[in-house]
């Protein structure tokens, strides 16, 4: 008897999106090929093929993984599973694993970054299955209580059209930071230089002075030190980040850097990451 194997959807992890796999080991199990694997944690999947060819002894065929480049019991197209041609071909194994299997992988990797990526597809991909499942079986019982009408439908109602919007909700506070970036930008479209910076920073909830983020910017090899103080190096400008405009003073002739409306989203963007420390 062939087992089926089917795309669902998508869901993002860590900021990447990948497909919803069920099927393979058994009926809506969530499964994950190799190649979202090594996608989620940044490697390549020969890497995760390799770790689990010299450790295949640690996994059970059919319960923790499936070759699909020699299975024959599984319905399943692999362009579907979002593979192309030259992908297919040129894999010697293409794997599948189910919760179980994924586990066994990560502690393969021994690593803390994996133990922490795990969490995440645990929280945000295997287990996702129940919460949709139980949505699920609640609407069809507050659909029956609409239908049977009275007292009890009124509190339906109000569940169903809930659930119904919940989705949308999260994905309106999931973008909300991406527009709070836009807005930032659409006021930011000319150069500012770094005072002015300082207080767009200071909008947005960042407080740092002027002569701090300069000193930030050097620490963090952004800006140059010496000759060209506080200039920026030259793989920022080419990314659009920066421009050094020429100015005339006392009869002298100076530098000035300022930050181009991309700049300033990246800037902001870093802090709001954390990857920028404003007590530098």
């Amino acid at each position: 008897m062939k087992r089926d194997l089917k795309v669902t959807g998508t869901t993002e992890i860590l900021g990447i999106e990948v497909p919803v796999i069920e099927g393979g080991f058994g009926s809506n199990q969530k499964v994950m090929l190799s190649k979202t694997i090594a996608e989620i944690h940044d490697t390549e999947v020969k890497h995760i093929n390799e770790l689990i060819n010299s450790n295949i002894d640690e996994f059970e065929e059919g319960v923790d993984i499936i070759d699909l480049k020699v299975v024959d019991t599984i319905d399943y197209n692999l362009e579907n599973l979002g593979m192309n041609k030259m992908q297919i071909s040129k894999s010697q194994n293409i794997y599948l694993l189910s919760e179980q299997g994924y586990m066994t992988l990560v502690m393969l990797m021994r690593t803390n970054k994996a133990k922490e990526i795990r969490k995440q597809i645990r929280k945000q991909y295997f287990a996702m299955r129940e919460i949709i499942n139980s949505d699920e079986d609640l609407k069809k019982e507050l659909a029956y209580k609409l239908m049977v009408g009275g007292i009890g439908s009124i509190e339906a109602h109000k569940q169903l059209v809930a659930l119904e919007t919940r989705p949308l909700l999260q994905k309106i506070e999931k973008d909300k930071d991406k527009v709070e970036f836009a807005e930032t930008v659409q006021r930011s479209n000319d150069t500012v230089d770094f005072n002015a910076f300082s207080k767009i920073l200071s909008n947005e909830g960042i407080i740092i002075g002027r002569n701090k983020l300069f000193e930030l910017l050097r620490n963090e090899d952004v800006l140059m030190t010496g000759v060209n103080h506080n200039q920026p190096y030259q793989r920022y400008v080419k990314q659009g980040y920066f421009k050094v405009i020429e100015y005339i003073k006392n009869e002298k002739i100076g530098f000035k850097t300022v930050i181009t409306g991309k700049g300033q989203q990246w800037l902001i963007k870093l802090f709001k990451d954390n990857k920028l420390n404003k007590t530098a």
